[in-house]
């Protein structure tokens, strides 16, 4: 090894060692760990599956008991996929505070592998730990860790499979993109946007994973595990303590549950009709971007994964981490694309900054109207399908 790798590994170890000592302070104790946070439904499923109790893994009555359990108390419920546990599980052997830190230390690596990917493929001029060092000014970021959520995990998958795209490798990036199922209301939208203008090859690669990963959700919990998580997702939605406000929802559904308070089918409506002019939308913009230059087909790509977070029926703020991935890419294509009417990269600037920084984001979770942290990523969404429109028709 030379000593020019030899710095690079102490750089590495040094800055992975310093941001790891970041997280102590959110995990120092169990009962503040439980208090308002998520991870405790991780973590007391992860017991349930661990003491061989799979079977009643979506019984609220058992979450309960583990989570007084382990935290003295009940918080919000676990309602993901059973196959996420996998994830979990390992963390059990320890006490919570110091499995939460470790979950934080864990993701604090995917950062690490995200920043590396996105500064070789998208943001060369860039060095990857500057990278790395800006994501902790993303609000959702910092709620993701504190909330020892899963957001980073589903980032990752996202900028795997845009890598694999970029290579052309349509099959490895259906299998990364499945990978994400323990967020399916994210992942399907992505993979709707994707598919007109990818082929069957990302179909398989996509199906593949997801029967698989079926398998390992019945070796957990059975297979009731098919009728069983579907009729629990929905009960939560009335359960007091679930955690579920769509009023905070930063996309369409959110919107319109503030925009029209109380009228339920015009919400209901409104949302369904925007949702499929979004989805269509990002189709289109996909499709349209294989006749145009290399950077046009990463704007459609980022395209998609806005669609995604504005379509997807359930977001917390903390899902908002993978705006990472279309945030950087948009970035790059401003920044790197001749030709852009100055008009649209100072508007696509500023809606970055509004979506980005801090200020916007801190204000809205305050004053508990984070719904409309919609709106710039809406306004983000429709100039970026513009900007492809104008590109394509230019032939850039």
């Amino acid at each position: 090894m030379t000593a020019t790798a030899i710095r690079d590994v102490a750089k590495n170890l040094l800055l992975f060692l310093a941001l790891a000592t970041l997280p102590i302070f959110i995990a120092r104790h169990p009962r503040e760990v439980q208090k308002g946070t998520d991870f405790p439904e991780f973590y007391a499923a992860a017991k349930i599956v661990g003491a061989g109790h799979g079977h009643e893994l979506y019984l609220s009555r058992t979450q309960d008991e583990f989570q007084v359990r382990y935290f003295g108390g009940v918080g919000t419920y676990f309602n993901h996929p059973p196959f996420e546990l996998l994830l979990y599980l390992p963390l059990t052997f320890w006490p919570p505070p110091y499995a939460h830190w470790l979950w934080c230390v864990f993701n604090i690596g995917l950062l690490f592998a995200v920043a590396r990917l996105l500064g070789r493929y998208v943001l060369k001029g860039f060095a990857w730990r500057v990278v790395l060092l800006s994501f902790f000014m993303f609000v959702p970021l910092l709620l993701d860790f504190l909330h020892g959520q899963d957001s980073v995990i589903l980032l990752l998958m996202l900028v795997s499979a845009f890598v694999a795209l970029r290579k052309k490798h349509e099959f490895a990036g259906g299998c990364l993109l499945a990978c994400g199922l323990f967020r399916p209301h994210l992942v399907l939208p992505v993979l709707i946007a994707l598919l007109p203008g990818t082929g069957r090859k990302l179909l398989a690669g996509f199906a593949s994973v997801a029967i698989l990963l079926s398998l390992l959700s019945t070796a957990i919990c059975g297979w009731d595990v098919f009728t069983a998580y579907p009729r629990f997702v929905w009960q939560t939605q009335s359960l007091p303590l679930a955690g579920i406000h769509p009023e905070q929802m930063a996309n369409l559904r959110g919107l319109m549950l503030r925009l029209f308070p109380g009228r339920v089918p015009i919400e209901i409506g409104l949302t369904l009709i925007g949702s499929l002019l979004v989805l269509s939308l990002a189709i289109r913009g996909w499709t349209t971007a294989e006749r145009c230059a290399n950077g046009s087909a990463d704007l459609a790509f980022a395209n998609a994964v806005i669609a995604a977070t504005l379509v997807g029926y359930h977001l917390s703020p903390h899902d908002l981490t993978i705006l990472l991935l279309p945030l950087t890419l948009i970035f790059n294509y401003v920044l790197t694309t001749t030709g852009i009417p100055t008009w649209m990269r100072a508007t696509l600037i500023t809606t970055l900054g509004a979506v980005f920084l801090p200020p916007v984001d801190l204000l809205l979770v305050r004053e508990h109207l984070y719904a409309f942290a919609s709106l710039p990523i809406l306004m983000l969404f429709c100039l970026t399908h513009v900007e492809l429109r104008r590109s394509a028709a230019n032939g850039e």
